[in-house]
């Protein structure tokens, strides 16, 4: 475990009461360094934590009133950044306080996170090291590395775990297959061949794997179309291929079994994502189009509540998060993230601001 000085400021409006009881919204903002915290019930912002550099990605832990936060580079982002950072933060869901920070090292470049019905932090890591990129076991009580399973992949980047636990799949960016898993150790692990890849779902019953395609890269392959992947995960075959209309990065399925797909759009220049973002909602057993909605710039992450009726978009490049009616699909709240300083004129691209969320219910 690390001890560094911890930071705990408010913002001087739109502040939440400290006793908040109902459900909150933890949003990071990667180029601004801070975690924020939204009253849903309200939309007013309140703590803000000051966190090491380009965290990445939000965990909840219910059992510990925790959310985990990795931190993936020192500055910068996937394409473009310098050394790779060794940290998870540990926050206090209650307190709004960080708890602990606990270091991965020799491992680096912490992303996708998920937690194990073990009750162990399950973390994407970068090939460094300790070998190539897989998913560790971490103990939350004493920092330590348990385990080490090996993704085959360089950059192994979002992750999640089946219903029960037994098997998780990553997808690793520019390497052309998404790794399946075994953690029980019993089947050797299973490449599943795409054209690169983003973000990943499951259905309700973890049967079906979602996975867009392809991985971002600038400027973009014409000859790669834009599509979800649909595998059975018990074979690791393919089921079905959704055409999308731009960039998808962000895939999740609601309890509803809604697929949502988060789509960056390019500008005239095919580098830059210069225009607002859609969310496109799939029935996620028919794979038919239900609805489609604006939000903002680079949708990166999409998580929904758990009665399927809201969905919070984070939006990169736009800073802010869209609170999304999925039920009369249209985005009914913009809560606004922090993207910190201005870059300086070497840095070509934007600030990396909203980054990952983490719903998070009252106790009970």
């Amino acid at each position: 475990m690390l001890t560094l000085p911890i930071i705990h400021r408010a913002v001087s409006m739109n502040v939440m009461s400290q006793s908040t009881t109902g459900n909150q919204l933890a949003v990071v903002s990667q180029s601004g360094c801070t975690v924020s915290f939204f009253d849903l019930d309200t939309g007013l912002r309140g703590d803000i934590l000051d966190v090491l550099p380009e965290g990445h990605e939000l965990c909840f832990d219910p059992a510990r009133r925790v959310v985990y936060l990795a931190h993936t580079y020192r500055d910068g982002f996937y394409l473009a950044h310098s050394a790779k950072a060794h940290e998870i933060t540990v926050i206090d869901v209650d307190t709004h306080k960080i708890v602990e920070i606990i270091d991965i090292a020799p491992e680096h470049g912490p992303h996708g996170m998920a937690i194990g019905a073990d009750g162990l932090l399950y973390v994407s890591v970068e090939e460094g090291p300790a070998g190539p990129g897989a998913l560790i076991a971490v103990d939350p009580a004493t920092g330590h590395t348990l385990a080490r399973h090996s993704a085959e992949a360089a950059a192994p980047h979002s992750m999640i775990l089946t219903p029960d636990h037994h098997t998780a799949f990553t997808t690793n960016k520019q390497t052309p297959f998404v790794s399946k898993i075994d953690l029980t150790g019993v089947a050797p692990l299973a490449r599943i061949p795409v054209t690169g890849s983003e973000g990943l779902a499951l259905s309700s019953d973890g049967a079906r794997l979602f996975v867009a395609t392809p991985a971002i890269s600038i400027p973009p392959d014409p000859e790669v179309p834009d599509t979800v992947e649909v595998f059975d995960t018990a074979s690791a075959e393919p089921l079905h291929t959704i055409a999308v209309a731009h960039t998808p990065v962000a895939v999740h399925v609601t309890a509803d079994e809604k697929l949502l797909v988060g789509q960056w759009i390019r500008g005239t220049d095919p580098t830059d994502f210069a225009s607002a973002g859609v969310l496109t909602i799939f029935d996620a057993r028919g794979y038919t189009r239900i609805a489609e909605t604006e939000v903002g710039r680079c949708p990166i992450n999409i998580i929904s509540a758990p009665d399927a009726a809201t969905a919070y978009v984070s939006n990169l490049q736009s800073g802010t998060v869209c609170v999304v009616d999925l039920r009369d699909p249209r985005v009914t709240r913009t809560l606004e993230i922090d993207l910190g300083e201005k870059l300086p004129p070497e840095r070509t691209l934007p600030n990396q601001g909203a980054h990952g969320v983490a719903f998070i219910p009252p106790t009970d």
